[in-house]
């Protein structure tokens, strides 16, 4: 066993790496902290390894190694095991890797691993479960038929290399799995195992609380059962692209306008330690001034700009720049080719900046020293994945760049930046510029996901417009970031135990907490502005309206502090707006102070709310085209809870709002405002008096005593049936069907935790039985709804093939078999189900985020109740499974909750024993 060097100084994990005789590399991590242990197994395979006549294979095989083993064969064994006992499980495969991972309760962590070893020691790949997990296969592509990210990025690949796996498509469906019978696609499966899943080609990651010695046992008392097999073969790719130079115009379904600008790369897989794209990406998607983004935006011309590496299959890779236009931006689309164009012209020609080096090598290797803990399980994920890439020696050190970057590589990549390496995708529903493609327009079908696209080549000469543009030698290269962290040192080691009130006037009060627990020079500071009476649906659109036009104005302001470790965001919520920074405690509290300035001073533009305006209609016009399942649960909530408005009435309400309307409501309520500051982190008390006094003098003559505002639910009342129809342009049956109690929302803690045990006890049976045994859909879930202090359980179920009737009957048949006797619920299910609960809530913060966004909310109810926490806990130590019987036999089995249906198709005309509700 070797230890693994490179890790921050903040970090308090142990790191060690250890080969099994059979080859297995294995990363161990001991972690003081972690609460639940975790796993994680990757392969260096996945979609590109599919077969040509059996697309889909790898995500299948996938699927199918949760559903038994030799050792464990029953096919919902190892699910239900990990969810009884507190744990999370998932795995993916992308197009060369395939990710497995789980994590659990200390005390169940050997049996955990035992039962996932044999996934990759002696699966059944049982025939029988084949056809259904097809199925699944199938219902998991077709939940994103609509998913325009989906469908750009299938007709983006027609421009791809077909020789190379990327062209393909790699998710899988019925067509693609279900065309030889299943004994002969279980001989492919089995062949696929066999050639991929060969220790050579794996890295397994033990992330614990115990020593590294002691997960080293782990690791070869499980896992050296993995077969040696033959070694495996690299997988050799052609060219990505090929020639460049290609164009290609797709139709969206949703209203949204997105260019795509990208230039076939070397890989930089191996670049880890100088990173010579990020000078790129560092450059092209800044939005500080005199950025290409802010001189965009500046004309009304794009509303976002992303710019960075994609599709790297370790030979070759993707540089983009994608933006997504307003509608003044697509008719004025050629300028915006023009300014892309000049900005990398002129990146091309100035000398490499010794400043964006040092600038990016700098806010890389602070961003690895004080990153915040990262949780177990995905720490295990990212750790086996990276190692594959770049080796155990050198895995730490990858995260961050430890050297400067040739400027030869730099330069080759921007030589790379050319209109013969240009590959340009135009997003649009109806306007495609015909002046942009060399010849005329031939539509062609995508049938997979239903789309119509035209390919070409690009009449654009980038170097030729970049030549003819009158724009200055210096545009798009932004100045000197003025806000990198100078002091980072420590304040002496302190947590005070709960925050302290230390400003207290009429309306205004600053609470601050010492907390440096974290060893990280880091802060936050939260401000509150109360001021919503009796608000309207108009006001509280007027109130989205004015977060997100301020956030849109101070975009180019904050974008170098959010490049020097310090974020901000303005949300508006049911009381008024909270203005909040993190980051670097250094220069946070003047950053936070001018925020609050830029907020008082405030005052919208007409141009700018007209395009908030399309913003916001485009997304209302587009809420139909997500996931049928999203779309269910965000409908729980709008009929839930009172205040809210429909789409259609929402759509009017924005079009009639005028300039004048949003700043006399700014004008209104910026003047008249109670207002709650919280300073905590590496910040001394006199620097919290200092912060809290400069606020208390620009805003002293705003303030007053508000009245905060609960959340408001309806009353829904026993044994009545709700039922509320959405619409979604997926053709997926879903179905939200939801236990809700009825007690003028006054639950106890009690009673809340016994919905929690309640939907910790049914998640795993429901599952295995509407998804695994009944293939009823791929998305199914039991759900905690509740909200606030009404308790609600929830079933979902999003189905390709079955419909929302029988959906509903068997959720129904679900919840009437289930019996709630002492008999029924044996002691040790409770038990481990109340324990899985408790775990959660017992839980320790681990970052001082953490910390802190569970504080704010408490600091800001007239309550302030620090102890929610430790009442939860509490009341689950003391719960038993007589009084959780008892609760349940009254709430469920006596019919005392009232039944809420949320569901995209309903025979209201079939089901009259539904009373129909709005959203109001």
């Amino acid at each position: 066993m070797h230890t693994i060097s490179g890790k921050s100084p903040s970090d308090q994990h142990t790191y060690a790496h250890t080969t099994l005789n059979n080859g297995l590399s294995v990363i161990l991590v001991s972690d003081p902290q972690a609460e639940r242990p975790a796993a994680s197994l990757a392969i260096k395979s996945g979609s590109y390894s599919d077969p040509d006549k059996h697309l889909g294979l790898a995500h299948l095989l996938e699927h199918m190694l949760f559903l038994g083993t030799e050792k464990y064969p029953e096919a919902g064994a190892y699910q239900e095991f990990i969810r009884e006992h507190g744990g999370s499980h998932n795995a993916y495969t992308s197009a060369q890797l395939t990710n497995y991972y789980f994590d659990t309760l200390p005390e169940t962590y050997p049996e955990a691993l035992d039962r996932f070893s044999q996934f990759f020691i002696a699966p059944t790949l049982d025939p029988a479960y084949i056809e259904r997990e097809i199925n699944a296969v199938d219902s998991e592509y077709r939940a994103k038929l609509d998913n325009e990210q989906r469908r750009s990025h299938q007709a983006m690949k027609t421009l791809f290399n077909p020789e190379h796996p990327g062209s393909r498509f790699t998710v899988g469906n019925i067509d693609t799995l279900g065309n030889i019978p299943a004994s002969q696609l279980r001989d492919l499966l089995v062949n696929f195992f066999e050639r991929h899943y060969t220790p050579d080609n794996m890295v397994l990651t033990l992330t614990a609380k115990q020593s590294t010695e002691t997960l080293a046992a782990y690791a070869r008392t499980y896992f050296s059962g993995i077969p040696a097999r033959q070694k495996h073969t690299t997988l050799e790719l052609p060219n990505l692209v090929g020639d460049g130079g290609k164009l290609q115009f797709f139709k969206t379904n949703t209203d949204k306008s997105v260019v795509k600008f990208s230039f076939q790369i070397p890989s930089q897989t191996e670049k880890y330690d100088t990173q010579p794209a990020r000078y790129l990406s560092y450059v092209l998607g800044d939005e500080s001034k005199n950025s290409l983004f802010a001189h965009l935006k500046q004309h009304h011309w794009v509303q976002s700009l992303h710019a960075g590496v994609s599709q790297d299959d370790g030979q070759q890779a993707l540089f983009s720049i994608s933006m997504r236009l307003t509608d003044e931006g697509t008719v004025q689309r050629s300028k915006v080719a023009e300014y892309l164009f000049k900005t990398i012209d002129n990146l091309k020609k100035a000398p490499i900046s010794k400043q964006y080096l040092s600038e990016t090598k700098t806010l890389s290797l602070l961003n690895f020293r004080y990153h915040d803990y990262i949780t177990p399980i995905k720490l295990s994920q990212i750790l086996s994945s990276r190692a594959l890439d770049v080796g155990v020696e050198h895995l730490l050190n990858s995260f961050h760049i430890s050297e400067s970057a040739d400027i030869k590589d730099i330069q080759a990549l921007l030589n790379s930046l050319s209109s013969d390496n240009l590959i340009i995708q135009w997003q649009h529903p109806s306007i495609f510029p015909k002046e942009w493609m060399d010849g005329d327009i031939k539509w062609q079908h995508e049938p997979l996901y239903d789309s119509d696209y035209a390919n070409g080549k690009p009449a654009l000469n980038q170097e030729k417009i970049a030549s003819d543009s009158a724009l200055p030698n210096n545009f798009g290269l932004p100045a000197a970031n003025p806000y990198m962290p100078d002091n980072l040192d420590l304040l002496e080691t302190q947590a005070s135990p709960l925050p302290e009130n230390i400003e207290n006037e009429t309306g205004f009060d600053f609470w601050y907490k010492a907390n440096t627990q974290y060893q990280k020079p880091t802060g936050m500071i939260f401000g509150y502005f109360g001021f919503l009476e009796n608000p309207s649906t108009r006001d509280r659109l007027l109130l989205q309206l004015w977060a997100k036009l301020f956030n849109d104005a101070a975009s180019e302001s904050t974008y170098q502090p959010y490049m020097a470790g310090l974020g901000y965001q303005l949300y508006a919520h049911g009381n008024g707006l909270t203005l909040r920074t993190n980051g670097y405690n250094d220069k946070q509290g003047d950053y936070f102070y001018s925020l609050v300035e830029q907020l008082m001073a405030f005052r919208a533009s007409s141009k700018r709310l007209s395009i908030a305006k399309q913003d916001v209609l485009k997304g209302l016009s587009n809420l139909e085209s997500q996931p049928p399942y999203a779309l269910a649960r965000h409908n729980f909530s709008q009929v839930a809870i009172k205040g809210n408005a429909p789409t259609n009435e929402l759509e009017e309400l924005v079009t009639d709002i005028s300039t004048d309307d949003i700043n006399r409501f700014i004008s209104q309520h910026i003047q008249h405002f109670q207002y709650i500051g919280y300073m905590t982190g590496n910040f001394s008390k006199t620097d919290a008096h200092g912060l809290a006094g400069k606020i208390s003098r620009q805003v002293d003559s705003c303030l007053y005593k508000h009245p905060y505002r609960y959340i408001e639910l309806k009353q829904f009342e026993a044994q009545q049936r709700y039922l509320y129809t959405f619409n979604t342009r997926s053709d997926d049956n879903t179905v939200l069907y939801s236990l809700i109690a009825t007690d003028n929302n006054n639950a106890t803690y009690i009673e809340r935790a016994n919905v929690r045990i309640l939907s910790q006890l049914l998640g795993a049976r429901f599952y295995n039985e509407f998804r695994t045994e009944k293939q009823y859909g791929y998305i199914v879930a039991v759900t905690n709804q509740t909200i606030e202090k009404t308790p609600a359980i929830g079933f979902l179920v999003q189905s390709p093939n079955t419909s929302t009737e029988v959906l509903v009957t068997e959720i129904e048949r679900f919840i009437d078999e289930t019996s709630w006797t002492d008999e029924d619920v044996s002691d040790k299910s409770f038990e481990q189900a109340r324990k899985a609960v408790l775990a959660a809530y017992k839980k320790q913060p681990t970052s001082l985020r953490e910390d802190a966004l569970e504080e704010w909310p408490h600091i800001v109810e007239p309550e302030h109740n620090f102890k929610d926490r430790q009442q939860w806990i509490t009341a689950l130590e003391q719960q038993t499974k007589a009084a959780f019987l008892e609760f349940i036999n009254k709430k469920v089995e006596k019919d005392q909750a009232a039944r809420l249906l949320i569901t995209n198709k309903w025979h209201a005309d079939k089901n009259k024993d539904w009373k129909p509700l709005k959203i109001e």
